[in-house]
């Protein structure tokens, strides 16, 4: 699934690029068929998509970073247990020691 997915996230990333060049040459207001200024509709668009890109981002838990308190807290008793069976080892614990015959 997470293929697709990814595709997906490629695909409305080609679309937003493509979407953003034409809000730059087109500029972000516009005038309408009356005369009167308007937000470019692009706008909407560009957004539209960046929003269900994000969606699908977050769908895939890409966004995991060190930041992330499930993270840090799993990380963090990961790294705690490490350090106590390192204390109760001690340094020689980690040395391969030839087996006894």
């Amino acid at each position: 699934m997470d293929p697709l997915l990814l595709a997906k996230v490629v695909r409305m990333e080609a679309d937003i690029r493509q979407c953003q060049r034409e809000l730059d040459i087109g500029g972000i207001i516009i005038v309408n068929q009356s005369g009167t200024p308007i937000p470019n509709p692009m706008l909407t668009v560009v957004d539209t998509l960046e929003r269900r890109q994000l969606a699908v981002i977050r769908s895939m838990s890409l966004n995991q970073t060190a930041s992330d308190p499930r993270t840090i807290n799993g990380a963090a008793k990961t790294e705690g247990k490490a350090f106590d069976l390192l204390r109760d080892l001690g340094a020689s614990g980690l040395i391969a020691m030839p087996k006894a015959n």
